[in-house]
């Protein structure tokens, strides 16, 4: 088997390496933490090697039997228990995106994608400092409702202050079906990213305003705190 970075090149001439892939029902975001139990024999096998090399693998949504979704992101393995059965139970945190040029099935059975780069990257021009503004003070507004909404005590002591980290915060954050994670991941850009956000965040608030004003939340509390 060909080592998960050895570099090749595509026909584009576009420089490209290679990543064992983990196909899930999950969209990872850089930054976030991803817990993971590894019971497969096949992708035990994967991340016994990821370990081993300290390297990371790709986590992409599957979007069908046979199909991947063609943005994915990065992880690496900070934690790991193995249990005595031979299964895993793992801590990963994303690190870059990355968009999948072609994939195949390894001599292990696992995937193995052939990628290139997709950095969240901001643009030469940072984003407006007005959208910036607007997407925190609508996050705000997002995550009071959400609250009242499911009965929480919810407090989060501060917003990212860098655009980059704000845009990646705000698509962890925001409760929406895979398919709409999965659009958010694919954003060219910070500001794209930021665009869509502040049009579904104005529209989930709307959505929220309502419901918090006709269910009755339960009476237990859970407090959320972000350091």
């Amino acid at each position: 088997m060909p080592d998960a970075f050895k570099d090749v090149k595509m026909q584009d001439d576009v420089s490209a390496r290679e990543l064992p892939l983990f196909p899930l029902n999950v969209v990872l975001f850089p930054n976030q933490n991803l817990p993971l139990h590894i019971f497969e024999p096949r992708y035990r096998i994967m991340i016994q090697r990821c370990i081993d090399n300290k390297e990371p693998f790709g986590v992409v949504l599957a979007m069908s039997e046979d199909h991947l979704a063609d943005v994915g992101t990065a992880a690496l393995v900070t934690d790991v228990d193995k249990l005595p059965d031979g299964h895993m139970e793992i801590n990963t945190v994303g690190t870059e995106r990355f968009k999948i040029k072609d994939w195949v099935v390894g001599d292990d059975g696992y995937l193995i994608g052939t990628i290139v780069d997709y950095p969240f990257d901001l643009d030469e021009e940072p984003p407006a400092q007005e959208l910036v503004d607007g997407v925190v003070q609508r996050m705000k507004r997002y995550l009071r409702l959400l609250a009242k909404t499911n009965g929480l005590s919810f407090q989060v002591d501060r917003f990212p202050e860098d655009a980059r980290q704000l845009a990646i915060f705000t698509a962890i954050a925001l409760q929406l079906d895979l398919e709409e994670k999965q659009e958010l991941l694919e954003q060219e850009n910070v500001a794209d990213l930021l665009e869509v956000e502040d049009e579904i965040l104005n529209e989930e608030v709307k959505l929220l305003s309502v419901m918090s004003k006709v269910i009755q939340p339960p009476q237990d509390e859970f407090i959320f705190s972000r350091n």
